[in-house]
């Protein structure tokens, strides 16, 4: 019954971090896009490409409430399933915990001023505040990527608090989320230009080509990912490698869908090409332009969920082990199964209402175009 427990509270906080991840990389991408678009738009002194930077704000804004949301869901299941893990997040870990709170704290008023003080300031001023907004956003995940490549390498955890920035899993598992990040955010919002009355094929340019460019060094990236985690964690490489690479996984249940992932990705590539070539030609081929968000966003839900839930029936992981789900459960407060049950209900009751929510708020234009 405990394993049985375990595997439920471990898929609805993996469900809830999936949901909470799919809105945080659009919210990375399109700030940048929105700030960089912005700036070129003042040094070209171009109207059509500042309102293009509207539309990418206007989409990171929306999913910023989403994102918001998920990100408390998340926080009430790791708490109430799992205290133990949190106490060691917020004791160990607390110092990329603050980073990414300043990150969050900074960047809620930053986006009221930002978006008010459009057309009301000088347009270079305007510009220069999207930096500190751009920056403050990054911090987020700069902060709380800390707390993954603590489960994957938790050696520091007796020791003092800043050892915790020495992880050797952080660098590579950072790079590939900034850059996973801003290119899964370019195709989303070259996605969602698309589905616009009024097309500006300038911003269609942008965000496509900010994505093809972003391809080859997320691959890169996710290469060295890949590598590293090689070293520290064979079993996590392992279940997503599987036996094509001359591996011995545990299960079955993940190495499948990396795969799936890395064709999905280079269908991505092949269908931006060709949606960006288009672009440059004059023409907008919108079932492909609109393809590369949904490709993107698939992409990340997938590899997602083979780097985190390919360390089960663990949570830390020390090599080929680690400490088991059960230990980690909440036992001060025992949670029957039908609690679990209707965590994970309402949790897809929730998904259905966000989903049709945000379609009214993107397509329907809850947000009105200019």
């Amino acid at each position: 019954m405990s394993s049985y427990l375990a595997l439920l509270s471990f898929a609805v906080l993996g469900f809830a971090l999936e949901m909470h991840l799919v809105f945080v990389n659009v919210i990375i991408g399109a700030t940048v896009l929105t700030v960089v678009t912005r700036y070129l738009a003042y040094l070209r002194r171009d109207p059509g490409l500042e309102s293009v930077a509207k539309g990418m704000f206007r989409l990171m804004v929306v999913t910023e409430l989403f994102g918001g949301v998920w990100g408390t869901i998340l926080t009430v299941f790791m708490a109430g399933l799992f205290p133990s893990m949190t106490a060691i997040f917020t004791r160990t870990y607390f110092y990329p915990i603050a980073i990414a709170l300043v990150g969050i704290l900074v960047s809620i008023p930053l986006i009221a001023i930002y978006w008010h003080l459009w057309g009301r300031v000088n347009p270079r001023t305007h510009s220069l505040i999207g930096v500190p907004l751009a920056i403050s956003v990054l911090l987020v995940p700069v902060g709380f990527r800390y707390l993954f490549a603590g489960l994957d390498y938790p050696q520091y955890i007796m020791t003092n608090s800043l050892a915790v920035f020495s992880n050797p899993i952080y660098p590579p598992l950072i790079i590939h989320t900034l850059i996973g990040a801003m290119d899964i955010g370019a195709f989303v919002t070259a996605s969602v230009l698309a589905t616009r009355r009024n097309m500006n094929i300038n911003g269609m340019r942008i965000a496509l080509g900010t994505g093809l460019v972003l391809l080859v060094p997320q691959a890169i990236a996710g290469a060295y990912y890949f590598t590293v985690l090689g070293r520290y964690d064979p079993y996590i490489v392992s279940n997503i490698a599987g036996p094509l690479l001359g591996y011995d996984p545990g299960t079955a249940l993940f190495y499948p869908a990396f795969y799936t992932a890395i064709t999905l990705t280079i269908a991505l590539g092949a269908t931006a090409l060709y949606a960006f070539y288009a672009a440059m030609q004059g023409r907008v081929v919108r079932p492909a332009v609109i393809g590369t968000g949904f490709l993107a966003e698939a992409i990340l839900v997938l590899m997602e969920y083979v780097n985190d839930g390919s360390r089960y029936p663990y949570l830390f992981l020390s090599g080929n082990s680690g400490i088991p789900i059960t230990q980690l459960l909440n036992t001060l407060i025992p949670l029957p199964l039908i609690a679990i049950y209707t965590m994970l209900l309402s949790t897809l009751i929730f998904t259905a209402i966000f989903t049709i929510t945000l379609y009214y708020a993107i397509i329907r234009r809850f947000l009105p175009e200019d």
